[in-house]
């Protein structure tokens, strides 16, 4: 075979075995790829000169995207749970979870663009995981010795936290009467609403009706 030149089977179930021909033999395998669709690929000369050689879209899907395996290897790597274990079982099970967060870290990105780091992403599914509660206290009593390095003027809050609750907030509109504390003989009017129950609730310095009324 001369460079450029391929040979392909394709089975009844759709997969496509392709030979191509570049300084040696290479093998491909896909179940996605059309053997008819064509392209050309660039090589360079010893001379350092370029060259157009041809080649099927598969070659040049492979040359485009191979670089993202090697990307997701990385991304595996940085914060992964594998851990040396007796049951060998354990360590295929770690790395399925990392290729799962990884995976999960990468489709949010592309599909919200929320610029969040794999750190961030990972703290975030540990934080939905354990179901902690912003409200519950934390053991322990802060010690005097080491000086806090947080930033006292912008709270970090974990983002399954902070989006947890999120459906059920005040919004001011009608005056309407408040389902908590309103009654026929004392009513009490109010401006705000709940956005997911849509009732009014009282919301002022000396009165909140927000709180009793959803736990």
């Amino acid at each position: 075979m001369k460079r450029g030149d391929s040979n392909w089977r394709m089975s009844e179930d759709g997969v496509l075995a392709l030979q191509w021909m570049d300084k040696k033999l290479i093998l491909f395998l896909s179940n996605f790829h059309n053997p008819e669709e064509k392209g050309t690929v660039k090589r360079k000369q010893k001379d350092g000169t370029s060259e157009e050689i041809n080649c099927e879209q598969l070659v040049r899907d492979y040359n485009r995207y191979m670089g993202f395996v090697d990307k997701s290897d990385m991304l595996k790597f940085c914060y992964e749970l594998d851990r040396k274990s007796k049951k060998w079982w354990h360590r295929i099970f770690f790395h399925f979870v990392d290729f799962t967060l990884v995976n999960s870290f990468i489709f949010k990105n592309l599909t919200t663009g929320t610029g969040m780091s794999l750190k961030e992403f990972k703290i975030a599914v540990a934080t939905g995981l354990i179901g902690a509660d912003p409200q519950i206290p934390k053991l322990g009593r802060r010690s005097v010795d080491k000086p806090s390095t947080s930033n006292k003027f912008k709270i970090q809050v974990p983002l399954e936290i902070r989006t947890d609750k999120a459906a059920h907030m005040p919004q001011r509109g009608s005056k309407v009467r408040c389902t908590h504390c309103s009654t026929k003989a004392v009513p009490h009017r109010t401006r705000w609403h709940c956005t997911a129950c849509n009732v009014g609730l009282c919301l002022s310095e000396k009165k909140n009706r927000f709180i009793p009324f959803h736990a």
